[in-house]
């Protein structure tokens, strides 16, 4: 009952407070993703929920530090799995042209991790990271970014996901 208190919590800090909770998006974040690998079903909904609050309320850059530093990488594929749903819904938040013609370091982080993901074992975190790249693929300069800013050895395979879903 804690935990499910203080993550309601912070959904309304993020919802009420916006860019204010910008210094606290990543240590909370990281919290919230490590919270995303338990069993319980309650405990995932309201981390999702949370996240969704810091997507929508906190600075974008913020926003995408503080999910690739927790999630990333993790070895639970139920936060790989959060963390792509989140990128998924800042990309569709953000729009594609924001996204691939904004700032390049901003750019080159997110298309870097979508692809990292899109690749993923779990097929679930494969779907959200895949839906972001179809998203950003209606775009007329996706294909450009990503002969830029993936990493070789995925552009292949990144350039069919977005090829097939156009």
């Amino acid at each position: 009952m804690v935990c499910r208190a203080a993550m309601t919590t912070l959904a309304h800090l993020y919802a009420h407070l916006q860019r204010k909770m910008d210094q606290e998006v990543e240590s909370t974040a990281c919290v919230l993703l490590h919270k995303a690998g338990e069993s319980s079903q309650f405990i995932r909904e309201d981390v999702e929920a949370a996240l969704s609050m810091m997507v929508q309320n906190c600075s974008p850059g913020r926003v995408l530090h503080a999910l690739l530093t927790g999630g990333l990488s993790h070895r639970n594929a139920a936060v790989r799995r959060c963390t792509a749903q989140h990128l998924e819904e800042l990309a569709c938040l953000l729009g594609a042209s924001r996204l691939l013609n904004g700032k390049k370091e901003f750019t080159c982080r997110f298309l870097t991790a979508t692809s990292k993901l899109a690749l993923d074992s779990a097929q679930e975190v494969r779907l959200h990271a895949r839906n972001a790249l179809r998203f950003l693929g209606g775009h007329k300069d996706c294909l450009k970014m990503v002969e830029k800013f993936v990493p070789p050895g995925a552009k292949t395979s990144i350039k069919d996901i977005i090829t097939k879903s156009r």
